[in-house]
């Protein structure tokens, strides 16, 4: 009887409807979520004795759910300034471990754990790829995991020094140096300053300067350690250095024209030269006017150090994490260093609708989905990091009430046919009264 087939139609379009609503209540629910993709409904209809002839085989049988598909259009991306906050701004998804297998999200709000790894909420490794010495990724995408990682230390091979020399200073003892001990060092020198310095080990030494003055415009300099960091007596002073400086009458450095080196050997580290750089010399101050004063300069004004820099460090511990737009991962160090350690994995799908969600915004691969196409940021089509930030919800919350109004409007509808179904078999029934 086609009132029956009318309930029954009605009903397929109240249970279409209401899973629908749940649909558009799940959207709403989560527009505060990061990384959610909102969701649609889509229907399909029913239609009676398919493959029969006549009008009869038109009548439909009312409506199903069709296929429930995610929207994986770009979020809005938000600042957080949080230091492994991530968002991915294009095509792509982080690639998480889980298993023997792994799983995809766009939800950025990354921590590091007990371990150093970095992983999501749910404590699940975050995957990228190793860095060879040339910083490009190799081998297959693995856990990124800090833990350890450290600036090894460079010896110190170049030295410089910025300045002033007291141009009338007093010859002392004669304008003869005496290096038998520190004491006498320091008191047969017109200046004397230091700076310090790094081994190959990283350990960290002092290079004391003495410079003397012989005659006009005429200076030695001597680079002294204490003994017992090479091998010697502690506490006395070893010369690893020296050389002579001479001035031109406009105060401008006359030579040496090239570097002078001081050679040392610290106790258990490699020998090493370091490299004396005290400005470039001026060799005709008529013709070169200025030139010579980017370094030691000899003028009446009391003699200073101005600059001094050296390029040596010492062996660093991790600080903090910094992330590029192509997903490298580089360590900042408490030696002032940084280096690259990894580089993010980002994977794409030929259907990204078709993944299969599995909660707290992870999705796992499908057969419809294909298989996952995975690099690094800014290749092959992949999206760019974007790091202290995440990318929000998708949700349009004034599109999702407009949807739940018509959406509750059709449940409406199709509880009218009901309503109407019923009162004609009522109106039926009572014919026989």
């Amino acid at each position: 009887m086609a009132i029956f087939g009318a309930l029954s139609t009605a009903r397929s379009g109240l249970i279409a409807t209401g899973a629908s609503l749940s649909v558009i209540g799940n959207n709403i629910a989560n527009v505060n979520t990061v990384g959610f993709k909102g969701s649609r409904t889509e229907f399909a209809d029913l239609l009676s004795a398919q493959g029969g002839g006549g009008d009869a085989g038109k009548i439909g049988l009312g409506v199903r759910i069709g296929k429930v598909s995610a929207s994986f259009t770009q979020g809005n991306i938000e600042s957080t300034a949080g230091p492994t906050d991530l968002a991915i701004e294009g095509n792509g998804f982080f690639v998480v471990g889980a298993g023997a297998g792994n799983l995809y999200t766009r939800a950025g709000n990354f921590r590091l754990d007990a371990n150093g790894k970095l992983v999501t909420f749910q404590g699940l490794p975050v995957q990228g790829f190793a860095l060879n010495s040339s910083n490009a990724p190799v081998g297959a995408p693995q856990d990124v995991q800090v833990t350890g990682a450290s600036s090894q230390p460079r010896a110190t091979m170049l030295l410089s020094m910025k300045a002033n020399l007291q141009a009338d200073a007093p010859l002392v003892n004669g304008g003869v140096f005496d290096s038998t001990n520190f004491d006498s060092a320091f008191a047969t020198s017109n200046f004397t300053t230091s700076m310090n310095v790094f081994d190959s080990l990283g350990a960290r030494h002092t290079l004391n300067f003495f410079f003397t003055k012989t005659a006009a415009n005429e200076w030695d300099y001597s680079v002294g350690v204490d003994a017992g960091e090479v091998g010697g007596t502690a506490g006395s002073l070893q010369i690893v250095g020296n050389g002579h400086l001479s001035f031109n009458p406009d105060g401008s450095l006359l030579a040496p024209t090239t570097p002078d080196v001081a050679t040392v050997n610290f106790n258990g580290a490699n020998a090493q030269d370091i490299t004396l750089n005290f400005g470039t010399a001026n060799t005709d101050p008529v013709n070169n006017p200025g030139q010579g004063i980017d370094g030691i300069t000899q003028f009446a004004g009391p003699s200073a150090v101005s600059f001094q820099s050296q390029d040596g460090f010492g062996a660093g511990q991790l600080l903090n994490l910094q992330f590029s737009e192509s997903g490298v991962v580089t360590g900042i160090f408490d030696n002032g260093q940084s280096r690259p350690l990894f580089q993010l994995a980002l994977a794409s799908f030929t259907a990204p609708d078709a993944l299969t969600p599995i909660g707290n915004g992870m999705y796992r691969e499908s057969v419809d989905s294909g298989s996952p196409a995975i690099g690094t940021p800014q290749s092959g089509g992949l999206g760019n990091i974007v790091a202290g930030a995440l990318e929000q919800s998708n949700v349009s919350i004034a599109q999702e009430f407009i949807d739940l109004i018509s959406t509750q409007r059709s449940f409406q509808a199709n509880a009218r046919v009901i309503t109407s179904s019923d009162q004609l078999l009522n109106d039926l029934i009572n014919i026989v009264r």
